[in-house]
């Protein structure tokens, strides 16, 4: 039967009509809560769609085409429901997770406590995939997002703590860890090596992986468009991590430590901590390293404290880098300590610290201030080629043997005040930018401060030299101050360029002093000096040239004459052998001066030949 179009469309307008009233009586009426609302738009669609499928006609005839109702109906009822199915589906799933969210929450705890109890089998694999399992489940409470910030981070913290507890677990064959660094038993071994070495082994690989799991998750460091480096948080960032008193028996090389807490802790043979990055603070205070600790290039970004660690082996921090303060303060270095080429930009605390093997920081950066008050090196002390940007306080260490700062540069105050160095001493070619102070220090031995630069100030006041004092070649910019200084063996001061004051008032020198070539920029006191054995020497032929090495004093116009005294003074003590004194004479003015000095004209300095042109005879 065909109908024109516009009987057809009354039809079906008509037809939906009452067919729709029904399910908004449903909703308004009396069988609302009876029926859902979801049950009562599907029969009505359905029911729409078969009636208007029945009872229409099967095509609208138009003058050009026929249009196939029936199908078009069918295919119009079926996407509605389908829309419709959808959305319930989507509509129940949502209020599923929202009406039972405890049952997400229980099914975690209980995987929990079953990888927490699997921690505890023997087999290392199972014990490896619950430390997977307790990370993961830290991921999955972190982003569970119907719960606030604080309830995920207070979950995870749980799982956290308990992965930090497995690692300060005991374990009894970690005493035995120096053994098992061979596959072959060492002699007398008691009990099954084959056995206990793969236990141990097994073990290290599961202890690892929690920090490795720990590592992913953590900061990391990056370069803004300013070149600043920043710390951008990791996905553990915000939890607290607590390995005091752990016992560490695996190499821990490689990775990133968020927070290193080890306080108390004890570490074995395997103490690897190479080109490890520390991004918040280090603490190892009071940890006992049983045998090496290798620290070699790893990266320190924030705080570092080792306060009364104790290193019973070699200790190797070379290359390390300490990016913020750094205590090492009453450490203990039995063994060999490698601090070369470290740099520590921040303050480095090394006050009462024992050295009792080699101590080495060599070419070591110290950018801001450097304390070794009270430390003490019992074998040799290394600092040559290393860098004090700051101020750097050796007051009171004791060196007991060699004592290396060769071709250090202190920019700022250096002070070693009240040292005692039982070695040699080696300060060969070291520059001093600003004040040195040596007060009260004792060289036991042989100091070596042959061409050495003191910028500033250098103050050598009731110093004692037991052994011989090499001061040749050195160069005091400033005052240079040896009052009451004690010289048990001949002191050389040959070709020392002073500066500023030459201070040698009450200073002794029991078995000579040598200051031939040596240059007098100002006043030379040597007031009140005894020469105990011979007098000074300012005046000696050279070993190499043949020709007279001349001490040189300037020509001072100094108030001093003015009260009727000379600029220069070698008024010795009473009881001194005499400096033997000549008369040289100067743009018409004389000078009591040592027997074969010179004077000179301070003004006369010429900078291409790199001399004074202008010098008198020598004195006779």
């Amino acid at each position: 039967m065909h109908l024109a179009p516009s009987t057809a469309w009354a039809w079906l307008i008509s037809c939906a009509v009452v067919i729709l009233l029904f399910p908004l009586a449903a909703q308004f009426g009396n069988l609302k809560g009876k029926l859902s609302s979801f049950r009562t738009w599907v029969w009505a669609i359905a029911l729409l769609g078969i009636v208007t499928a029945g009872f229409m006609p099967f095509t609208f005839d138009t003058d050009t085409t026929y249009f196939e109702v029936q199908p078009f109906i069918f295919f119009i009822t079926g996407t509605l429901l389908g829309v419709l199915f959808l959305g319930e589906f989507h509509r129940m799933n949502a209020q599923k997770k929202l009406k039972h969210p405890q049952r997400v929450h229980a099914e975690r705890r209980t995987r929990y406590s079953k990888a927490v109890e699997q921690l505890a089998y023997p087999n290392p694999a199972v014990r490896a995939s619950a430390i997977s399992t307790l990370a993961g489940l830290v991921d999955e409470w972190l982003a569970d997002e119907q719960l606030s910030v604080e309830a995920r981070q207070k979950e995870g913290q749980v799982i956290v703590n308990a992965l930090c507890a497995y690692v300060r677990s005991p374990f009894a064959r970690a005493f035995n860890a120096e053994a098992f660094e061979s596959d072959t038993p060492p002699a007398n071994y008691a009990g099954d090596f084959a056995t206990d070495l793969a236990a141990f082994r097994g073990e290290q690989d599961v202890r690892r992986s929690v920090f490795v799991e720990m590592s992913k998750r953590s900061s990391t460091l990056a370069e803004n468009e300013k070149g600043e480096v920043a710390v951008v948080p990791g996905a553990w960032s915000g939890f607290e991590f607590d390995f005091s008193r752990a016992p560490i028996f695996y190499p821990l090389s490689n990775l990133t430590i968020e927070k290193g807490n080890f306080p108390s802790s004890k570490l074995y043979a395997g103490a690897d901590f190479r080109s490890t990055r520390f991004i918040s603070d280090a603490d190892f205070s009071e940890a006992t390293f049983i045998s090496h600790a290798d620290f070699s290039g790893t990266e320190f970004t924030s705080d570092t404290n080792f306060f009364k660690a104790n290193f019973t082996n070699n200790a190797n921090f070379a290359g390390a880098v300490f990016t913020n303060d750094t205590a090492f303060s009453w450490a203990n270095f039995t063994g060999e300590a490698y601090f070369s080429e470290a740099a520590f930009t921040n303050n480095a605390d090394f006050s009462g610290a024992t050295f009792t093997g080699n101590a080495n920081f060599v070419e070591a950066t110290f950018t801001s201030d450097a304390s070794f008050i009270g430390a003490t090196f019992t074998s040799s002390a290394d600092f040559s080629g290393a860098t004090f940007t700051s101020d750097a306080n050796f007051g009171g260490v004791d060196f007991t043997r060699r004592a290396y700062f060769s071709e250090v540069t202190f920019t700022n105050n250096a002070d070693f005040s009240g040292v005692a160095f039982a070695g040699d001493a080696y300060f060969v070619e070291v520059t001093f930018t600003s004040d040195a102070n040596f007060i009260g220090t004792t060289f036991t031995s042989n100091a070596y401060f042959s061409e050495a630069t003191f910028t500033n100030n250098a103050n050598f006041t009731e110093a004692v030299f037991i052994g011989a004092a090499y001061f040749s070649e050195a160069t005091f910019t400033q005052n240079a101050r040896f009052s009451e200084t004690a010289f048990a063996q001949v002191a050389h001061f040959s070709r020392a360029t002073f500066e500023g004051l030459a201070g040698f008032r009450d200073a002794t020198f029991e078995a000579g002093a040598e200051f031939y070539g040596a240059s007098f920029g100002q006043t030379a006191d040597f007031c009140d000096v005894s020469f105990v054995k011979s007098p000074p020497l300012f005046a000696a032929e050279d070993a190499d040239s043949g020709e007279m090495c001349r001490a040189r004093f300037a020509t001072l116009s100094a108030s001093s004459e003015a009260a009727g005294q000379e600029a220069h003074n070698f008024a010795v003590y009473e009881g001194s052998q005499p400096i033997p004194l000549g008369t040289a004479g100067l743009d018409g003015v004389g000078y009591r001066i040592p027997v074969g000095a010179v004077l000179f004209d301070p003004a006369s300095w010429d900078e291409r030949q790199k001399e004074y042109t202008r010098m008198s005879e020598p004195a006779q």
